[in-house]
């Protein structure tokens, strides 16, 4: 699946949910957010009797939505999420390379279906919700994780190319919506994003002499933590 298609898939994703829900002339809400992203996925490991471990530095994140009211209650929301969560790399033996870490850019873009269930009530204009939904994780690197694996290998494995991975998961959380106007909102929202732990098309075993290969494997955690905007149409 090329990237191409990956975003083709939000926009159907959004388009469709607009349509429908302009044309019952129901209230919908689209919705801008940032904030950052940290992932918790610390390992250790061992290549080629080196002693190994990587991580995941915290970034930034960036998402756009829509939401289609389905009960008095609940809602349906797509929405498009981007974050970059460098991976570092430390090789415990290897004191040529300062702090014996080594980092590679990588970028996560993100396709989520949720459920919505919004407070009954607002308290002087604050309104909770709560979050749970399935989602797509393109996990890619950078031009300059590319370059840096490539010039400085990676795993202690010069000349390796990292690639594209996709991975399936799924997401919960809540926040609040704090009204502005009768059409506009600021959110805070809270979400853990759970999806598979990405190799970048490395295997996780050595399938040859001296190749790269990166033995991890299990799931990770993406804790998303951001504030925006929420514009309401009709209602």
């Amino acid at each position: 699946m090329k990237i191409r298609k990956f975003l083709m898939g939000l926009m159907m994703v959004v388009l469709l949910s607009s349509s429908a829900a302009a044309l019952r002339a129901q209230d919908y809400r689209v919705f801008i957010e940032g904030g950052g992203s940290t992932i918790f996925s610390k390992r250790y490991y061992k290549v080629y009797g080196v002693s190994l471990g990587s991580t995941y530095k915290t970034g930034n994140h960036f998402a756009v939505g829509a939401e289609i009211p389905v009960l008095n209650l609940l809602s349906v929301e797509g929405s498009y999420g981007i974050s970059r969560n460098n991976l570092a790399v430390t090789n415990f033996f290897n004191s040529s390379v300062p702090n014996n870490e080594i980092g590679y850019g990588i970028r996560n873009q993100r396709i989520s279906i949720d459920a919505v269930a919004h407070g009954k009530k607002t308290f002087k204009g604050v309104r909770p919700y709560l979050v749970l939904g399935i989602e797509a994780d393109r996990f890619a690197p950078t031009s300059g994780g590319l370059a840096t694996a490539k010039s400085q290998g990676f795993n202690g494995v010069p000349d390796t190319v990292l690639k594209p991975q996709y991975k399936f998961g799924y997401n919960f959380g809540g926040g609040v919506d704090i009204s502005l106007t009768h059409f506009l909102a600021f959110r805070i929202d809270l979400r853990d994003h759970r999806v598979g732990t990405p190799t970048y098309g490395l295997p996780q075993s050595a399938t040859s002499n001296f190749t790269a290969y990166y033995p991890i494997g299990g799931h990770m955690n993406n804790v998303v933590y951001s504030v925006g905007f929420v514009y309401h149409f009709g209602g």
